[in-house]
């Protein structure tokens, strides 16, 4: 059970190397985002954080939180599909590994799409769209 719950994980979740440092890959998320009209309400620090609570240095973390006010306001124009604001903003999380390269990680949107129907489906499709425009710069390495 708990393997099985593992290799869900990666299917939910893709994690893609950045060709950039660690700052040069944070601006190039926040950029590719404003470009494409999405608002970067904030970028938390986990590293500066946990730290702060005198938790163990988890090294250089950030997770950016986007927002597109467009479809974000389709997706939540209806009753039925407000319980989806769980999953904004969109997070594109940041980090760097024991090995020394910068990664990122974000929810499979695409897959969220297929996953939900109605209403909601199509827009997160939109959404796996704009993701992969925004972090395209990163190669996949699975």
């Amino acid at each position: 059970m708990l393997l099985a719950g593992c290799s869900m994980g990666s299917l939910f979740i893709h994690e893609q190397r950045s060709p950039y440092d660690f700052d040069t890959t944070v601006a190039k998320v926040v950029e590719n985002a404003q470009a494409r009209g999405w608002i970067v309400p904030q970028a938390f620090d986990f590293q500066k954080s946990l730290v702060a609570h005198h938790q163990p240095d988890p090294g250089r973390m950030k997770v950016i939180k986007l927002c597109s006010p467009e479809l974000a306001s389709r997706m939540f124009a209806d009753d039925d599909s407000k319980f989806v604001s769980v999953m904004a903003p969109c997070s594109i999380s940041v980090y760097e590994k024991s090995d020394g390269r910068t990664y990122l990680a974000a929810m499979d949107m695409a897959l969220m799409s297929k996953l939900m129907g109605g209403d909601v489906g199509p827009v997160l499709a939109e959404i796996a769209a704009e993701d992969a425009a925004i972090i395209g710069f990163a190669s996949v390495d699975r």
